[in-house]
């Protein structure tokens, strides 16, 4: 397990989360934002890792969390639940969602309120096929602005969030882009690449002035 720092505002963990999160207290991040390995992949730490993943997740107070409509829910059921309605494919790699009535994914939120929202394709990106410009090999890869719209709706500036599954690093740079710190932890090394590379770069760019 290795961890660099990218500045003063970002942290990245090459290593499995359930080592990371061990050794940090629950008060050291503000907010968890992430998209886990579901339960129904065939793979050791979906069936195996991920309930007690979920459990160091759940100490922090506040976590948005996507999870699929066809999966059952966690132990601690959240306070709402808001929904990521995707009905235009927007990401050709990923599959999750765009099987026949699976065109949306819930997103779990505990401890930022008790509303329910719905996050629509047009609503958020009006011109969300240029958004293909940002897609990775990943196969469950986020849009950018979608993570952009949650953590600027339920984050509080200069807080810190932590990203378990880093993935490609989307959440890191929606982070950047808003004027937030980031945690992010990644143990397989080809999306830790992909996600050092997306966030160096953001890093590079002018913030969103908007969702500071």
């Amino acid at each position: 397990m290795g961890a660099i720092r990218l500045g003063d505002t970002v942290t990245l963990y090459l290593g499995d989360c359930l080592d990371v999160m061990r050794d940090m207290p629950t008060g050291s991040v503000d907010a968890v934002v992430t998209d886990p390995p579901y339960y129904g992949r065939e793979d050791l730490f979906s069936t195996e890792c991920l309930p007690l993943a979920l459990d160091a997740i759940l100490r922090f107070e506040k976590v948005l969390m996507f999870w699929p409509c066809n999966t059952p829910m966690p132990a601690r059921w959240p306070d709402a639940v808001h929904v990521w309605d995707k009905t235009v494919p927007i990401h050709p790699h990923s599959q999750i969602g765009h099987v026949a009535g699976h065109h949306y994914e819930q997103i779990l939120a505990y401890g930022v309120g008790r509303k329910c929202l719905t996050y629509r394709v047009a609503a958020i990106m009006p011109n969300f096929r240029s958004c293909r410009s940002e897609l990775t090999e990943h196969p469950t890869q986020k849009p950018l602005e979608l993570l952009t719209a949650l953590i600027g709706r339920f984050v509080p500036q200069h807080a810190t969030v932590l990203d378990p599954f880093m993935g490609s690093g989307t959440t890191g740079v929606a982070c950047v882009q808003t004027g937030r710190n980031f945690i992010g932890i990644e143990i397989d090394p080809t999306y830790y690449a992909i996600a050092e590379k997306r966030i160096r770069e953001a890093q590079m760019q002018p913030t969103l002035e908007g969702l500071r």
